[in-house]
């Protein structure tokens, strides 16, 4: 008889129960019971899967940046888009949930802050990643002379893009921010 109690299904679930008890009460305050409760199941059964709540977080970055670098590749490779579309189409989706958690949450900043610390590895990791599909994307662009080679345009729209996080941002300012990047760098680099 199969074990359901690990199936992949069941560490979707706890993961999703986790990110609910951290947006609630942020890092520090969430406790494995806060996780476990949300989940349905016993504290002492969360420990099956996890060790302790770091263990939990740095799943759930994982799980967020995994799912993100998979859907930015997707809305490069949609057939039929303008470059601009193209572009708002990977800002909105390399993010992904992790984005909408932060700042949808009172507790945003400390969470991004704990994530930076317990997934530094993961972030850079994903951060390689993304340069590499959007650098590709761009060789198959008709780039406008001058403007560099398509790994260093990659990097110069990654690294604005991170700029647009910042203390006090709303969800909407931060996806208006991202089309209106997208905008300019598509218009920059593109030969008319």
């Amino acid at each position: 008889m199969k074990d359901e109690s690990k199936s992949p299904d069941r560490l979707e679930e706890i993961l999703a129960a986790a990110a609910r008890a951290f947006s609630a009460f942020g890092y520090r305050r969430a406790a494995m019971d806060d996780i476990a409760r949300e989940a349905g199941m016993s504290r002492s059964a969360l420990y099956l899967h996890f060790r302790n709540k770091e263990d939990i977080f740095r799943h759930l970055v994982a799980r967020y940046l995994e799912k993100a670098v998979a859907e930015m590749e997707k809305a490069l490779a949609r057939p039929g888009q303008s470059a601009e579309e193209a572009l708002v189409a990977a800002f909105m989706a390399k993010d992904g949930d992790l984005v909408e958690t932060v700042l949808g949450s009172p507790h945003g900043a400390e969470l991004l802050d704990v994530g930076m610390n317990f997934a530094r590895d993961s972030f850079a990791a994903v951060e390689a990643r993304k340069i590499k599909i959007l650098t590709e994307w761009l060789e198959r662009l008709p780039l406008a002379p001058g403007v560099g080679t398509p790994e260093s345009v990659a990097r110069a729209i990654l690294a604005a893009s991170i700029g647009l996080k910042f203390p006090g941002q709303t969800l909407q300012g931060y996806r208006e921010g991202q089309s209106q990047l997208a905008r300019l760098f598509a218009k920059a680099v593109t030969r008319p």
